[in-house]
């Protein structure tokens, strides 16, 4: 598990460092092989963490009670760009859960805009469950 956690780690700092310098990536590779030096069997390992750390970081979910249409999507997409910038890769998913309405996920917080939602938060302040 130490094996993991370490990989983790370097996959963690690969993304942050090419996050900072998107015009550097040679530069980012290159160190990064000199600091794993007699550990350089993990860059595999390292690489496919980091792409998958990639694609959750710029990932949202939205999720909704109903499939909708393809003109409502594209007008959640304008919103969601105008808050969280271009180049998000934005997944619909129905929820049979919600009643209506719909909830959006991306990797720092969760909106809550669900009648379900409402309900629950109606109940829990009629019980004064706060």
């Amino acid at each position: 598990m130490k094996k993991d956690k370490e990989i983790l780690s370097w996959a963690r700092a690969l993304y942050l460092a090419l996050e900072e310098n998107k015009d550097d990536e040679e530069k980012v590779i290159k160190n990064l092989i000199q600091s794993l030096d007699k550990k350089n069997y993990l860059i595999p390992a390292i690489i496919k963490k980091y792409k998958s750390i990639k694609e959750k970081e710029g990932r949202i979910d939205v999720f909704v009670a109903t499939e909708i249409t393809e003109e409502m999507k594209e007008k959640i997409n304008k919103q969601i760009e105008k808050l969280e910038g271009s180049g998000k890769i934005i997944n619909y998913k129905v929820d049979k859960d919600l009643i209506g309405g719909f909830r959006i996920k991306t990797k720092d917080y969760l909106v809550k805009a669900s009648i379900k939602d409402t309900l629950i938060k109606f109940k829990n302040n009629a019980y004064g469950y706060n």
